[in-house]
């Protein structure tokens, strides 16, 4: 009778640590640079957002563009809000450039239109002409406030520490735990080991407008917040003895040429550009981390998984920054997104298949 106790103990045993096991396993869903064309794209996108509810992610990650040209008005980001909510489980969102770097006022992006469609009248010519010239662009012709597009941004997608979606979750703002207390869309949050955060960090040169002070103010300390973002991630994740960490942000930030001593890949802009520290926050200390650390971008609007800092410099020396993978989600016209496997059992922690419509 005894032995048969032990069997049953053994057996219940088993079974804990069986489902111990089976909660490290899960997936979720990256996407972004959704919808750039109104009349095609958003019908698929909103097909793409039942097939990713289908697949039941534990939540989804967009990486910014919501639109491809759009003004930047308080009512449109609303709008795009509501898209979210038709997601039926969480969804956390860090912008893109479309969505305030890159903002127009609507009579440029009306002439634009005309343009590409071989439309263009004489005075959307002599429009387009004007925000192009020397003058014009070093005075910002054409550019809605796009520092009051953030603002909004900030007000409509982030007043709350929580995820978007129908079904939402809590996240850890940057704002709520740092000095940087404008930082809202920065976020972090946690699921069965592995420590995820966002990085607000868009393309179009992170931002940074040489012949703006405003913006090239907003864009340093917004990079300085960056930074210190990044290094409270790390730290979180190993005082927390976390098996992985995710970082997710919208700039592609690597040209598919060689990289040199720094990375792998060219970084965009180099060593005195606007991505430098962000890259090397990453890099270095992903490389301390010593475990897997994936990094998810959109701007590209093309489907890559590399090793972007990966560096092995001959036979004698040991290659460096190798555990931090890189997925660059599909964009528009390919609307798809890429479903990411955890399993933190396995030494590579993620892997990466396509999500989308037949």
């Amino acid at each position: 009778m005894p032995r048969i106790i032990l069997n049953v103990s053994i057996l219940i045993a088993s079974i804990v640590l069986a489902s111990a096991a089976r909660a490290e396993q899960f997936h979720f869903v990256a996407l972004g640079d959704t919808a750039y064309n109104p009349s095609r794209d958003y019908p698929v996108y909103e097909r793409l957002i039942g097939a990713i509810n289908e697949d039941g992610p534990a939540f989804t990650i967009h990486v910014g563009d919501t639109w491809g040209v759009m003004t930047c008005t308080e009512e449109h980001h609303r709008w795009i809000h509501g898209w979210f909510d038709k997601y039926t489980h969480p969804v956390v969102y860090i912008p893109g450039d479309n969505e305030w770097t890159d903002c127009r006022e609507g009579y440029v992006l009306e002439a634009y239109s005309r343009y590409v469609t071989g439309q263009a009248t004489a005075d959307d010519l002599k429009v387009l002409g004007t925000v192009r010239s020397l003058d014009g662009a070093m005075a910002g012709a054409g550019y809605a406030d796009t520092l009051a597009s953030l603002d909004t941004i900030r007000k409509v997608f982030f007043s709350e520490p929580k995820s978007l979606g129908a079904v939402t979750m809590p996240v850890t703002r940057q704002a709520d735990v740092s000095e940087f207390d404008k930082m809202v869309e920065n976020a972090r949050w946690e699921k069965d080991g592995v420590v995820f955060a966002t990085v607000d960090v868009p393309g179009s040169q992170n931002g940074f407008m040489i012949n703006d002070p405003r913006r090239a103010e907003e864009a340093v300390a917004r990079n300085t917040a960056n930074v210190a973002w990044i290094k409270d991630t790390f730290a979180a994740a190993s005082a927390s003895e976390a098996a992985a960490v995710v970082i997710a942000l919208h700039a592609g930030m690597f040209m598919d040429a060689p990289g040199g001593d720094f990375s792998n890949k060219e970084l965009r802009g180099g060593p005195d550009g606007p991505y430098y520290w962000i890259a090397l926050a990453i890099r270095d200390l992903g490389e301390a981390f010593g475990k897997p650390v994936l990094l998810i971008n959109g701007d590209f609007h093309e489907f890559v998984v590399d090793r972007p800092f990966f560096v092995s410099q001959g036979e004698a020396t040991l290659p460096k920054y190798g555990n931090v993978t890189r997925v660059q989600v599909y964009g528009a016209p390919e609307l798809r997104a890429v479903r990411i496997d955890v399993d933190t059992d396995t030494p590579w922690v993620f892997s990466f298949s396509p999500l989308y419509l037949e």
